[in-house]
């Protein structure tokens, strides 16, 4: 597993503020860096954050919920009987069951219709709106579709119907007849909902309109719903949909309706326990099986009903489907995986991914492109063939615009849509390789923009003793996690892998890491492929989230794996990333102690703070962690001869983000301001230069092995005034200081 780039990186913040929020709101301090990268410095807001009890914005605000609730009350005054058309997937269907359910709840006459995935298509079909014309619907509600079937609907309305289109997908240039609820045509927002956010938006519109002044339903009714569709559509969880799934969780933790309580049954999880994690890789695949294998309207049935005796064979047949779709899923992947690697070396390299196989199931082909995302770390397309029609599903990694992407190769394609994150698809079979040549064409030209998105943005950098249970429940506080608001991602430098073996089947490797005398379990899910990659023995960065394993009576820290970078390779050219300032060769260097006392008596000065971590086998960690802070760090050492390798070999500075330099005893030290001046440092310093060195502004110092003597703390404490101090040493580096002096007598 060659490191052929950096693993990770970490952007740069004041630690002042990570101080500052970590002693306001009494966090751990890796929540503490995760809450500043995540720009909540103010420790007001981020309790706020933590809390995600805010109040949601008025219905009114979504662009056109006002137009669409009068449309809909006075179809409710007529007595119109009203169609609502949704979409396959689990965002179409809790749309459709949500606004069903409060239309219904006024008594109106409402006909669902959800489009099969293998006769319809996505969308909105000319056929069904015919059907739905001859059936006497007046009014026609489009959620989660609609937004580009202008011909279509506007037949609609030629066949005498009203149209109401609740979406949240981009527009085009033209748009549909009838009214248009999207929150993409109001102001901008980073917090865009789900479909089911919309029409939640339309049914707490249309319930404040009640005649008789009652909210009818509750104005929170269907929350759990709207939770569980806007985790599984992966929009961004930030703001008001943040929310949303926290309020829906909660609800779903007290009382479940019968559907989302008989589906956790089938699959074995208790709903007093849901996450949003639960919502997105067990009830939301679920619900989407339906519409993958078989036909949406078992998981409207299962969401619409009312009893639980009614709800359990429908969420048993779901999860079953669901087991289909999983080994279905399997077989697929590998086959993907194979066409990727035999694949000539240049297109194996492209910036993104085309793979088409005939006769794949197109219910699981955008779940096969997001692995393949996972896999090779670009954006993929994954195309079935069927005939002389090819189509498919593409996904992309975060901060790739997937939909521009395509936009700039869609010469070829029929039908096709989404957003940046995922596509649809769909063009001739014979114009597949056409359709490849220019999407990698395309990618070639933002190829810089996929390279730095493969790069994974870290929240904090940890050692193993920072992966702990009281670390992984503050961690939660963060909660709910998904996009937009991942959970948060932590980087631990030159860790050793003591050993690994396969679970789940041969799909997932368990390994044990070891770093800074402190060792962990950790879980990697869909390794299996790369077990034979790793090495007993070698050091790694690993890229981990911790959370909390909740096993019947049992609770523990759960460590799962994401990246896993070898450090073997990191001077293959054979040239150092350290800078050696002059003085004294490393080879040759012996600490000798500390020069004569200064003539007169050193000033007791303070550093600005100091963060005692003595005795927890943090160097290493920390020195990473702070050289994403302020203007770097400066580890002090009793004997930088033998301390330098490290620098160079294992924290590697420019994977950091960081200049490194180190200073021996006689070094000159202006190389060091220089780095600092440039941009950010990380440096060793002997212990027995500091007399001579000046340490910059906004730097930091790490006293990683104790001075000698009380002498060389006085030195100490001249050097360090004003700055932010770092007590880092243990048993095993006061033994280190101990016998460098000794070697030197």
């Amino acid at each position: 597993m060659p490191a052929s780039r950096m693993a990770w990186r970490a952007s740069r913040v004041a630690y002042a503020d990570v101080a500052h929020i970590r002693d306001a709101l009494d966090v751990p301090e890796p929540v503490a860096w995760t809450l500043v990268r995540r720009g909540h410095t103010d420790p007001a807001e981020a309790e706020a954050f933590l809390a995600a009890d805010g109040p949601l914005r008025p219905p009114e605000e979504t662009a056109g919920a006002a137009e669409a609730a009068a449309r809909l009350e006075r179809a409710l005054a007529r007595n119109e009987r009203i169609a609502v058309h949704g979409d396959y997937d689990c965002d179409g269907v809790v749309s459709t069951v949500l606004l069903a359910r409060a239309l219904r709840a006024r008594g109106a006459a409402v006909r669902t219709f959800l489009p099969s995935r293998f006769e319809e298509g996505y969308g909105v079909a000319a056929g069904t709106v015919e059907r739905l014309a001859d059936e006497g619907c007046d009014l026609l509600v489009c959620v989660d579709c609609g937004t580009t079937a202008v011909s279509e609907l506007t037949l609609a309305t030629d066949l005498g119907m009203d149209v109401i289109v609740c979406d949240h997908h981009l527009a085009g240039g033209r748009r549909p007849p009838g009214i248009l609820v999207n929150p993409a045509l109001g102001p901008p927002r980073d917090d865009l909902p789900a479909a089911a956010g919309v029409v939640f938006a339309v049914v707490r519109a249309l319930a404040a309109r009640g005649g008789d002044g009652r909210l009818v339903p509750p104005d929170e009714d269907g929350i759990d719903l709207v939770a569980l569709a806007t985790v599984a559509d992966a929009v961004p969880l930030v703001g008001e949909n943040r929310r949303l799934v926290a309020r829906g969780l909660a609800a779903i933790r007290g009382e479940p309706r019968p559907g989302l309580a008989a589906l956790a049954a089938a699959a074995g999880s208790d709903p007093r326990a849901m996450t949003a994690r639960g919502l997105g890789f067990t009830l939301g695949p679920a619900i989407n099986a339906a519409g993958r294998l078989a036909h949406a309207d078992e998981a409207l049935g299962l969401l619409l009903a009312d009893d639980r005796e009614v709800a359990m064979p429908i969420a048993r047949r779901l999860w079953g489907l669901n087991e289909e779709r999983r080994e279905v899923e399997r077989r697929i992947v590998a086959e993907a995986v194979a066409i990727v690697e035999a694949e000539p070396p240049d297109r194996r390299a492209a910036a993104a991914l085309v793979v088409a196989g005939d006769g794949w199931h197109e219910g699981v082909v955008g779940i096969v492109a997001s692995r393949l995302v996972d896999r090779f770390e670009r954006p993929a397309i994954v195309l079935t063939r069927d005939g002389e029609r090819a189509k498919g599903s593409g996904r992309s990694l975060p901060g790739v615009d997937l939909h521009a992407l395509v936009g700039d190769a869609s010469e070829d394609l029929t039908r096709w849509g989404g957003h940046a994150g995922a596509v649809g698809l769909e063009l001739p079979a014979e114009r597949v390789g056409a359709f490849r040549d220019r999407l990698v064409e395309a990618a070639a030209g933002i190829r810089s923009a996929i390279e730095r998105a493969r790069v994974r943005e870290v929240d904090a950098v940890v050692g193993v003793r920072d992966l702990t249970l009281p670390n992984a429940e503050a961690v939660e506080r963060l909660a709910p996690f998904g996009r937009g608001n991942p959970q948060p991602a932590f980087a631990v430098p030159a860790a050793q892998l003591d050993g690994w073996d396969l679970v789940g089947k041969g799909e997932h490797v368990r390994m044990r890491l070891r770093a800074g005398g402190a060792h962990t379990r950790a879980i990697a899910f869909r390794w299996g492929r790369r077990a034979a990659e790793l090495e007993v023995g070698e050091r790694y960065d690993a890229v981990v989230s911790l959370g909390v394993d909740r096993w019947q009576d049992t609770v523990g820290p759960r460590v799962e794996l994401t990246r896993l970078e070898a450090l073997r390779d990191a001077r293959a050219d054979g040239d150092s990333r350290v800078k050696i300032a002059s003085g004294p060769s490393l080879r040759a260097l012996i600490a000798t102690g500390l020069p004569d006392a200064p003539p007169a008596p050193l000033p007791t000065a303070r550093p600005a703070t100091i963060n005692d971590r003595r005795g927890l086998g943090s160097g290493l960690p920390t020195l990473a962690a702070l050289a994403g802070a302020d203007r770097g760090v400066v580890g002090l050492v009793a004997d930088v001869g033998r301390r330098a390798r490290a620098l160079d070999t294992v924290l590697r500075p420019d994977r950091l983000g960081a200049e490194g330099v180190v200073v021996p005893r006689g070094g000159d030290s202006r190389a060091l301001g220089e780095a600092a001046r440039r941009g950010a440092v990380v440096a060793l310093i002997d212990l027995s230069a500091l007399p001579g060195v000046a340490i910059p502004e906004g730097v930091h110092v790490a006293l990683i092995d104790p001075p000698a003597d009380e002498e060389g703390a006085a030195w100490l404490r001249a050097r360090v005034a004003g700055h932010h101090m770092h007590l880092l040493f243990g048993p095993d580096e006061i033994a280190f200081a101990r016998d460098v002096v000794e070697s030197s007598l």
